[in-house]
Formats: structure tokens, sequence, C-alpha cells
């Protein structure tokens, strides 16, 4: 099914981190590193096998391709997006800002699916960011949330030579303002009704699609992708 996708849909050859190495593949496009957006599929097809009636609710999806990958897979899609024109609003494609103190602007309990990627590190409150995911999935929904990893070998290396982890330095500032390690992600998600069901890697989808060793995920992988489950 990714096959099938990264034909029909806009890819291209960029670099990213594993371990400590730089490396070229061809892969989807999206705002975050190769194999993020692939591993977010793969285990959303895993998870959620029946699309047919599924409610997705694609928290900061931007105005395009994600949404439209996530259309493809059968899957009744609403976006939330600050880029989203006033004049480009739809029913299922609404103009957002994920920092206002407002509530979404969805109807509480009707999603089966909340994807956030790369968005949390936008936020200046990550607790309200998981307080909305919950509020908007039904009991034993799925929350997906993918993030940088300033854990990882490589960003840890980087913060002792220069201060900084990756994708957390003064060019990246304006819009990368909240570098979250994996246990504060963890202390959140458990404190707003979320239980962790998995931890995949991005570069795993290239290099070990099963890898379950989450010291080596974290410790290789340049983003980190989390399957959470609303508690019943």
């Amino acid at each position: 099914m990714i096959g099938k996708l990264m034909i029909k849909f806009e890819h291209k050859e960029r670099s990213f981190i594993y371990g400590h190495i730089k490396r070229l593949v061809d892969c989807l496009y999206c705002h975050a590193a190769p194999g993020t957006l692939e591993m977010t599929l793969s285990e959303l097809r895993a998870s959620v096998p029946d699309t047919k009636g599924r409610r997705l609710l694609n928290l900061g999806g931007g105005t395009g391709q994600v949404a439209n990958i996530l259309t493809e897979l059968g899957y009744e899609v609403f976006n939330l997006d600050l880029d989203v024109k006033p004049e480009n609003e739809t029913s299922h494609n609404l103009s957002c800002d994920l920092n206002s103190t407002n509530p979404l602007p969805t109807e509480k309990g009707s999603f089966d699916v909340v994807l956030c990627q790369e968005i949390i590190e936008h936020l200046e409150n990550p607790w309200k960011l998981f307080r909305d995911a919950s509020a908007s999935l039904k009991p034993g929904g799925l929350l997906i949330l993918s993030t940088p990893n300033i854990q990882s070998s490589y960003s840890r290396l980087r913060f002792f030579l220069t201060g900084y982890h990756k994708w957390f330095s003064p060019g990246c500032f304006d819009y990368h303002i909240n570098p979250l390690p994996d246990w504060e992600i963890r202390l959140i998600a458990n404190r707003t009704g979320f239980r962790l069901e998995k931890l995949r890697g991005s570069g795993d989808f290239f290099f070990d699609r099963n890898n379950s060793n989450e010291k080596e995920i974290i410790h290789r992988n340049e983003e980190l992708i989390y399957l959470f489950t609303r508690a019943e």
C-alpha cells in the first residue's frame, strides 16, 4: 500500500540522520524526516485495518498532501490548520490556531483517530494538545503523534558540542519552540488519559520495521512516532 502511495503522491530524495550517519532516501514528501509519514501510515494501516466509516482528525495537517493520502486510505478526514485560508475553508478543512486557548471547532468524542504529526514542538502548551485530542476521540480511540527526537545519540552529541539539539537551534526557533523529551511526552499522555501502545522511529521504516527495543529506537532515530489509545 505504501508503495502505491509513493507512486501517486509527491515524493523526493531527502536526507535524514540514523544513528550518527546522514543518509539519502526517496520518500513521501511532508515536513518531517523521511520515514516519519511512511511509518505513521504503516502503523495506522496495521492498527485500523477497516477504515470504512472511520473519522480521522488531522491536527496541524497543513492544506495539502497528507490529508489527501489519509482520504485515499478510506478515512473521512477533518483537517485543522492555521494555514487554511478563510476562502478555502470547508466543513472538513478548517482554519484553526492550535496555540489558541479556545476548544477545537469539532464535535467532542466523535473521532476514531487523531493524527498529530510534527506539531507538538510548535505549540506553547503541549498539555492542551493532549486534552484536545482526548476530548475529540471516542473511548479507545487512537492518537498518533510524532515529534523530533532530542534524545537521539546525534542530537545529544550536537547539544554537547553546541548547546542546541537537532532541530532546536537559533535557525529553528521561529517555529520549533518546544523540545520535548520522551519522558515528558509519556508523562503528559498518562496524566491526560492515554496509554502508550507502541513507540516507533522514522529511520526504522527503512532499516528495521519490527524494531521493538525502545532504547534502540530512541538512540538511533531522528523522529519518534507514538501510538496512544484513549482510556475507555
